[in-house]
């Protein structure tokens, strides 16, 4: 009986100490794929794209691709419209416990420039989940920049162990700017850098370009227009994912939706300015956007999103 008592115990301690974080699927480390392995699987990925050709990359026989949320097989949507894009162009971060693995840049679709960013899963040496979220021109209002716009430094830069913080207190940093993009009426709940920019569909929105969509033409900085409640018309931002946590570069790449009811007209800001809605009908977006975060502070922000069906639900959403 003692001796049963004693293994109990010893099992009973050992799931303490590997109890995984909240949210996390698992504690155990992965470890089979470190930084440069992960970023070798993305590169694979955009070189197959580029080819139009997915038997050029390490695909799973059973993996799972969604465009747009949308699931069907690999080789379909973009992968057959293709015509241009460079690996090398683009914002890659790494999950090194998870496998997870992102790339944000743009391609050409009938040599007509589009977003992408991409969100890979790799397992036991192969690409298990491919997640993408493709912007285009098709007429409808939306922040659409030339591809000429430069990833901001910081996405390569890893952090000290002083301006780094655990993957839960990551996680929820990117959440409370999801928390006060919701409803944005002027009370913000993130923590910002004094600098903080937003780059969204190629297009920089906290700092003015030239470009009259762009939000910086109402005020510039990230904590400046979440204080005067510019983004009013979000209902919800729903079904909120957070597959890519990296700690030592500080990067978080989530996935969610942004509902608009538009049940409103106008709005006034905060200052008393007022602002007109460009849709006039219910719709939502599909966005994949990447947190850098220094000393839990964001520093900058990287989306790419394009329209859904208003309500729409992601197949990757549990």
């Amino acid at each position: 009986m003692f001796r049963i008592a004693l293994v109990t115990l010893s099992l009973a301690l050992a799931a303490t100490a590997g109890a995984q974080s909240y949210g996390e699927r698992t504690a155990l480390p992965r470890g089979d794929c470190d930084r440069q392995c992960l970023e070798s699987f993305v590169t694979a990925y955009v070189s197959a794209l580029r080819a139009r050709d997915p038997s050029r990359a390490p695909f799973a026989g059973n993996v799972r691709f969604t465009e747009n949320s949308v699931e069907m097989p690999i080789g379909e949507g973009l992968w057959a419209t293709v015509s241009a894009v460079e690996p090398a162009d683009g914002m890659i971060a790494a999950d090194t416990e998870t496998g997870n693995a992102a790339w944000f840049g743009h391609a050409y679709e009938h040599d007509k420039l589009v977003f992408l960013a991409i969100r890979i899963k790799v397992d036991a040496g192969r690409i298990t989940e491919a997640e993408t979220v493709v912007s285009r021109r098709t007429g409808m209002p939306l922040i659409f920049g030339t591809g000429k716009e430069p990833h901001h430094p910081a996405w390569t830069q890893a952090l000290t162990p002083e301006q780094r913080r655990p993957r839960p207190r990551l996680r929820a940093v990117a959440d409370s700017y999801f928390n006060t993009v919701e409803y944005n009426d002027g009370q913000v709940f993130s923590h910002f850098k004094p600098d903080c920019s937003r780059l969204e569909n190629g297009i920089s929105t906290t700092a003015a370009t030239g470009n009259t969509r762009s939000s910086a033409s109402v005020a510039e900085g990230c904590e400046a227009q979440f204080k005067l409640g510019i983004y009013r018309i979000n209902k919800q931002l729903r079904e909120r994912r957070y597959p890519l946590i990296d700690v030592e570069r500080g990067i978080v790449v989530a996935t969610t939706f942004f509902d608009h009811a538009n049940t409103f007209d106008e709005y006034k800001l905060t200052d008393g300015r007022t602002m007109k809605t460009l849709l006039k009908w219910p719709n939502s977006l599909t966005i994949m956007e990447a947190f850098k975060i220094v000393d839990g502070e964001i520093q900058t922000i990287e989306a790419t999103f394009d329209y859904v069906p208003y309500g729409m639900h992601s197949p990757w959403a549990e």
